[in-house]
């Protein structure tokens, strides 16, 4: 007998909208006794007794892990029951997608940051830049009171990954917050709302410009922007990965425009955001190009686009008075890093091992990291030589994902970028879609518990041991127990 198809039995877009502002409200509430509070004597919600009780009682924070490992497994589950609305053209229009994802994050603007605290080291890396330091030469903690504000160890010695634009951005936060960390990250989360809007209307353009179906762009700011990982790292997280991704999508959509100088300055934008997206540049010289360039064309445009690249790079460093520091920075992250990432382990290990005899610890980690980085090198250049080149946002895809999986330090929003260009890049079959689906779920789980701001007199391990059962247990029972999840996970139907 044949299966009904999903269009009939899925959820009002009114049901889902309100269901998804509801989980994320309940991960706001919850970010109040586990998100990552402000600690600095200028905060004056650390002085706040209401907020202080969701963190000193047992029962306060407990109760905390439950709603917040409800809201992130209900959120998914309403992004998940969303997914029949792009199935077709006409289904759902632009306007409608946009106003169900602004219910779905209106409440984290009220989040204390969760899943990461980088929106300190942020504010910190700007302190620096207002007190005339580099971050590029110095770590957060060449001035004082730095652990204070909340920074992670991690970037105590490390120089900021961050480009000019993005350093400078924070540095006038920071002063037009006076130090305090509330309005700091505040301000930081309106710059992060931004980019998540850049990422969805550039996706979009970028759906259009590359000639996909009609419903394709609906589809893809499904995948991309409505992602429980996306919405809850961007702006409950207040990540400035969504500003990267969206200069990225907008260079490749004025490529694709042949405007040559919009799209290397939309590019050299998102380079001031985060370096690592420099080597998009032969990607964006081959959509100039149209399809089949021969050697000697893609030479010509590659030097072209380098130079424009390298003019629009040279106004932002003289304007901001940072110039090309961020170049060395960016060779530099082996400083801070982390040992689950496989080149950090395999450095950290080997670097170890040769400790054992005698050798210079950093300078073997040194030499496996850079091993590591040539071979991503390497890797992009064989990309950009590629024989086919129809579908140059792919290979920009493929080129990224060799840079981030062999780097020494992987963030689970690195993830987010990967994805990003593989689901704008063409059609994904259904499997792909499921993958996408599971690894965010995954990825969700690990950070959740990895990320628990738990204050030093309550046992973290049993803390976190009892958010990891409990949030694993909701995404095991949602995948095998939610009938109108399972039905979606089906597939949808002929």
């Amino acid at each position: 007998m044949e299966q009904p198809k999903l269009a009939p039995q899925r959820a009002s877009l009114r049901s889902l909208s309100w269901q998804g502002f509801t989980a994320s409200a309940m991960i706001t509430v919850a970010s109040w006794g586990i998100g990552w509070f402000p600690r600095n004597q200028l905060s004056p919600l650390a002085r706040s007794g209401f907020f202080i009780e969701f963190r000193t009682e047992v029962p306060g924070v407990i109760s905390c892990i439950v709603l917040m490992a409800v809201g992130i497994v209900w959120l998914t589950r309403t992004w998940i029951l969303a997914r029949p609305w792009v199935q077709a053209a006409g289904e759902i229009t632009g306007r409608e997608l946009a106003r169900v994802l602004a219910m779905w994050s209106a409440p984290l603007m009220l989040s204390f940051p969760i899943l990461s605290r980088d929106v300190y080291s942020y504010l910190a890396q700007g302190r620096m830049l207002h007190a005339g330091k580099s971050p590029y030469a110095e770590g957060v903690s060449a001035l004082p009171g730095w652990f204070d504000g909340g920074s992670d160890s991690l970037w105590a010695q490390s120089p900021s990954p961050y480009g000019p634009f993005f350093l400078v951005l924070a540095r006038i936060i920071y002063f037009a917050s006076n130090g305090i960390p509330e309005i700091g990250v505040g301000l930081l989360r309106i710059v992060a709302v931004l980019g998540v809007w850049g990422c969805y209307h550039f996706t979009a353009k970028l759906a259009q410009k590359m000639g996909q179906s009609a419903n394709w762009a609906n589809w893809a700011n499904w995948a991309i922007v409505g992602n429980p990982l996306f919405l809850l790292t961007m702006i409950g997280g207040v990540h400035n990965d969504a500003l990267m991704i969206a200069g990225v999508f907008s260079a490749f959509a004025y490529a694709y425009d042949r405007h040559a100088m919009a799209a290397t300055m939309a590019l050299a934008i998102a380079v001031s955001v985060k370096p690592i997206v420099l080597l998009a540049l032969p990607f964006i010289g081959l959509v100039l190009l149209g399809r089949s360039p021969s050697m000697r064309e893609r030479w010509k445009i590659w030097a072209k686009v380098a130079a424009l690249s390298l003019t629009w790079l040279l106004l932002i460093g003289a304007v901001t008075n940072l110039w090309f520091g961020w170049l060395l920075a960016m060779f530099t992250a082996g400083d801070a890093a982390f040992p689950y990432a496989p080149v950090g382990l395999i450095g950290w290990s080997l670097s170890n091992l040769a400790g054992i005899f005698g050798a210079d610890i950093s300078l073997v980690n040194a030499i496996v990291v850079g091993v590591f980085q040539v071979i991503a090198l390497a890797i992009v250049a064989r990309l950009a030589l590629a024989k086919d080149t129809s579908s140059p946002v792919r290979l920009a895809a493929w080129a990224l994902s060799a840079v981030v999986l062999l780097a020494p330090i992987i963030q689970p929003w690195y993830i987010l970028w990967l994805m990003a260009l593989f689901a704008i890049s063409h059609k994904v079959s259904w499997g792909s879609e499921k993958l996408m689906i599971y690894a965010s779920s995954l990825i969700l789980v690990a950070v959740f518990v990895d990320q628990l701001s738990i204050e030093q007199w309550h046992s973290a391990w049993v803390m976190k041991t009892l958010a990891g059962v409990l949030v694993a247990g909701l995404f095991i029972g949602l995948f095998t127990a939610d009938a109108r999840t399972r039905q979606v996970l089906r597939g949808p139907k002929a």
